[in-house]
C-alpha cells in the first residue's frame, strides 16, 4: 500500500524534466522539407583582404555570386568543404584589384531549401586582388564535343581533348586568348573525333603547339588504338606517345609530373576500360566501347580536386569505385561524363564522387545527349551544375542558350567559377 501511494509523487516530479527536455515529437527534423520549410539567412557578413565571411542561422551550403555592378552575375565561389555549417569563408579568386561589385549569398539547407536570404548582407564590395597560386580548369565551349584545358600552379600546362575539327578555330582562339605557347602534355580521353578532331586537323593544336608528350589510354586493353589521322599526325609529327592506365600517377609517371609545387598531384582513375566490354554479360555496342576506353582523371591541389572523365560512361565509373572507394574518388569538381548523357554519372558515381559542382559540356541541339535525370541525380548530391550552352547555374533544358566557357579556379580552399560568355 505505501508503494502504491508513491506513484502520484513520481509523475508529478518526471513532468518537469518531460517538459523541459522535450519529446521526440516536438523536435524539428532538419532533413524534412515539411518540418523545415525556410531557407537559411546570412548574416554577419565582413569581406576584408580579398576573404569574405558570414555566417548563417542554420546549417547551411552557401555559394558567394559576385558580378559587375549593374550587370550578370558571373563569378561563383564555394567552399572547399562540403559540410552544412553556420559558419563560412571564401576568397573571391578572380576579383580585380579595386573593382566595384555586386554580390549576393545563395544558401542551402539540409531540407533542400536554397534562396537569397540575408539580414543586411551589402549589395556590393570593392574587391581586393589575391594574389596566391591557383590551379585552374577551364571548359571551352566547343558546342558539340570536348576541350579542357589544365593550368597547374606554377603555369604549367596540359590539353585534355581538342573538340571536333569544325571547332578548331574555338580552340585555338580561347588557346591564343589565354596566352598559352607550350603543353607539358596533349590528352586524348579516347579517339572519337568530337575530342580529337582538333587534334588531328591540319594547322591543329598538334601543329600550332610545342608538345611534351602525348598522353593516350593503354593501347593493350583500349577498344580502339591510335587509327586513322589521328596516328598519321602523332607519326608525321614524331611525338612518342605515353599510354596510361589505372594506378598511373605524376609519383610514377614521369610524363605525368607536370608541376612539383607542394599539394599538387596527377593521377589517373581508370583508362582504356573499352576492351574489356564485349563478354557474354558485357555486351554493348561500339560507341560505349570506345567511350569506355576514356582517361579518367583527378587533379588536385592541396583540399581541392577535380575530376575530368572524357565520356566514360556507367562501365566505367563501376570500376573506378570498386577499386577506389568513396575516399579515393570523392571530388569538389566533376566534369560529367558524355556530355550528359543518361549512361553516364550513375547514381553510384555521383554519390561516390559527391561533386559540389559539376560541368557538362554540351551544344543546344534538337535532340541533345543530355538528359533531365543526369541534371537532377547532381542536384541530387547538392551539387550546382554548368553548361557550355546554359552557362548560369542550374538552367533547365527549357530556355534559350547562352553560351560560354566555364573556368573552375582554385587557390587549394576555396573553389570559383567564371563564365566567360560569347556569341555564336
Amino acid at each position: 500500500m505505501g508503494r502504491a501511494k508513491l506513484w502520484p509523487l513520481v509523475l508529478v516530479s518526471v513532468l518537469p524534466l518531460l517538459v523541459l527536455f522535450g519529446c521526440s515529437e516536438s523536435e524539428v527534423n532538419p532533413f524534412d522539407p515539411s518540418q523545415d520549410a525556410e531557407p537559411p539567412i546570412a548574416t554577419s557578413f565582413t569581406y576584408s583582404g580579398g576573404e569574405a565571411q558570414w555566417s548563417t542561422n542554420e546549417d547551411a551550403l552557401c555559394v558567394l555570386e559576385y558580378g559587375p555592378v549593374g550587370g550578370e552575375y558571373d563569378h561563383y565561389v564555394y567552399e572547399s568543404t562540403k559540410y552544412h555549417s553556420t559558419f563560412h569563408r571564401v576568397r573571391l579568386l578572380a576579383a580585380a584589384d579595386g573593382e566595384e561589385y555586386q554580390i549576393r549569398i545563395r544558401s542551402l539547407d539540409r531540407a533542400g531549401n536554397e534562396a537569397y536570404e540575408d539580414d543586411g548582407t551589402p549589395s556590393t564590395i570593392t574587391a581586393r586582388a589575391v594574389r596566391d597560386e591557383t590551379m585552374t580548369l577551364s571548359m571551352i565551349d566547343v558546342g558539340w564535343g570536348l576541350s579542357m584545358v589544365l593550368t597547374t600552379p606554377d603555369g604549367s600546362h596540359a590539353l585534355i581533348d581538342a573538340g571536333h575539327d569544325d571547332h578548331l578555330s574555338d580552340v585555338l582562339r580561347f588557346l591564343q586568348d589565354c596566352g598559352i605557347g607550350w603543353f607539358d602534355a596533349a590528352i586524348a580521353t579516347h579517339y572519337h573525333g568530337d575530342h580529337v578532331g582538333g587534334y588531328a586537323e591540319d594547322d591543329g593544336v598538334l601543329d600550332v603547339y610545342g608538345i611534351g608528350a602525348f598522353i593516350a589510354p593503354d593501347a593493350t586493353t583500349a577498344y580502339i588504338p591510335i587509327w586513322g589521322s589521328i596516328a598519321e599526325k602523332i607519326g608525321d609529327l614524331g611525338l612518342d606517345v605515353t599510354y596510361v592506365n589505372q594506378g598511373d600517377d605524376s609519383d610514377n609517371t614521369p610524363e605525368l609530373d607536370w608541376d612539383d609545387t607542394p599539394g599538387f598531384h596527377v593521377e589517373v582513375l581508370g583508362a582504356a576500360y573499352g576492351g574489356l566490354i564485349g563478354g557474354p554479360e558485357d555486351t554493348g555496342d561500339e560507341g560505349m566501347k570506345g567511350n569506355n576506353d576514356s582517361i579518367v582523371m583527378r587533379f588536385t591541389y592541396g583540399g581541392v580536386s577535380f575530376v575530368t572523365t572524357g565520356d566514360a560512361e556507367h562501365f566505367t565509373e563501376y570500376r573506378i569505385v570498386d577499386a577506389y572507394g568513396r575516399e579515393g574518388c570523392r571530388s569538389d569538381l566533376l566534369q560529367i561524363g558524355h556530355h550528359g548523357s543518361d549512361d553516364a554519372s550513375s547514381e553510384l558515381w555521383l554519390d561516390n564522387i559527391s561533386p559540389r559542382i559539376a560541368l557538362i559540356s554540351n551544344a543546344m541541339v534538337e535532340v541533345a545527349l543530355e538528359k533531365e535525370e543526369v541534371l537532377q541525380g547532381i542536384r541530387a548530391v547538392d551539387a550546382d551544375y554548368f553548361v557550355t550552352d546554359r552557362v548560369f547555374p542550374n538552367t533547365p533544358r527549357n530556355v534559350d542558350p547562352s553560351y560560354g566557357h566555364l573556368i573552375a579556379v582554385t587557390d587549394g580552399g576555396t573553389i570559383e567559377i567564371i563564365l566567360e560568355r560569347h556569341e555564336w
